[in-house]
């Protein structure tokens, strides 16, 4: 009887010591993660430092105008402050553009500010290829040139101009001209560049890929089980409305999401209850990706600002190791200069 009472307890105890198991085995995964991560990272800054010393003085420049301000002489910041406007220019240009009854002066400065956008976007693509192999040195010259081209932001940069040179060349109809006005959108995007949130988000969703994929796949399954649920309760009280599987999926998403228009609501006595059974689940589940990202926003942060700190520190170790040097090589200097006793007695 005594052994029966203790094995409940013997079972919580192996599984609680299961958890701490998988916890810190999960612990040390990630740390092992990151390890790896600042391991190349490291690698990958030696690698840029060791390339950037074997190029030319105007290469190394248009590397640092494209890809690092901060380092660059006041020529390439020029370069590089200059292309930033241009985009931020772009983004108040669309907006003014699809604005209704433009002025013909008005319309033709906006086309000459494009074409000048299109020339200055598709010399950045040149020199952006030109000096793929300081971006990805742990290939060849021809193989990074190739990586940058095939990569998203190649791909980005390419359709900033690709589309409007082209319509340069080919006859543009009414349906081309929409499609480029669209793609033109892009150059929105190469605002994220020069913009630490927005670099930050990737981070975020890199390091905590699967737990968003699988608060994701948790939400997906809800808003599908709900919009069948939903349908098979409210087609036959409102068919008009619930008249296909999509506009149960229509339901479920502006319901779990909070959205909430009102033009889809349950009527039946057994839909609200299932409407408020899922409002409330939604409530739980849709905040799991935000809490997600936000422990990762803050985590992100902390660990600049430790890197900064640690920085700090160096550079200040490294000019405090400096000056006992020198004051090290004054002494040594002056014990040189300075004669022995017996001499100074004898003078």
């Amino acid at each position: 009887m005594g052994g029966e009472r203790r094995c409940p307890m013997s079972a919580t105890d192996d599984e609680q010591q299961r958890d701490e198991d998988d916890e810190r085995d999960a612990r040390e995964r990630r740390e092992r993660r990151e390890e790896r991560r600042r391991r190349k990272e490291r690698t990958r800054r030696e690698g840029l430092r060791r390339r950037l010393g074997d190029s030319s003085a105007f290469k190394r420049e248009t590397f640092y105008a494209l890809e690092n301000l901060n380092r660059a002489n006041w020529p390439a910041k020029i370069v590089g402050g200059a292309l930033f406007a241009l985009i931020l220019l772009n983004a108040v240009v669309v907006f003014v553009s699809a604005q209704p009854g433009l002025d013909p002066v008005a319309a033709n400065i906006i086309q000459g500010f494009y074409r000048f956008s299109t020339v200055c976007f598709f010399v950045e693509y040149i020199a952006r290829i030109w000096i793929a192999d300081l971006a990805y040195g742990n290939c060849t010259p021809a193989r990074a040139r190739l990586r940058y081209i095939f990569s998203p932001w190649g791909i980005i940069d390419f359709l900033s101009f690709g589309p409007n040179m082209a319509a340069w060349f080919l006859p543009v109809t009414p349906a081309l001209q929409n499609i480029i006005s669209v793609v033109r959108l892009v150059r929105l995007i190469k605002i994220s560049r020069y913009m630490r949130g927005l670099r930050t988000i990737g981070r975020v969703i890199s390091k905590h890929y699967h737990e968003i994929v699988a608060s994701f796949l948790v939400i997906a399954m809800l808003v599908v089980v709900a919009s069948v649920v939903m349908y098979e309760i409210e087609h036959p009280a409102q068919p008009d409305k619930f008249n296909n599987l999509l506009s149960g999926i229509y339901w479920a998403v502006t319901t779990v999401t909070g959205t909430g228009y009102g033009d889809l609501v349950p009527i039946t006595p057994a839909g609200r209850i299932v409407g408020s059974v899922i409002m409330f689940l939604s409530v739980a589940l849709v905040a799991i990706p935000g809490g997600i990202f936000s422990a990762g926003f803050v985590a992100e942060f902390q660990n600049a600002n430790l890197r900064k700190i640690e920085r700090d520190v160096r550079r200040e170790d490294a000019r405090q190791d400096n000056r006992d040097e020198e004051e090290r090589a004054a002494d040594e200097e002056a014990e040189h200069d300075t004669p022995p006793p017996s001499q100074r007695a004898h003078k």
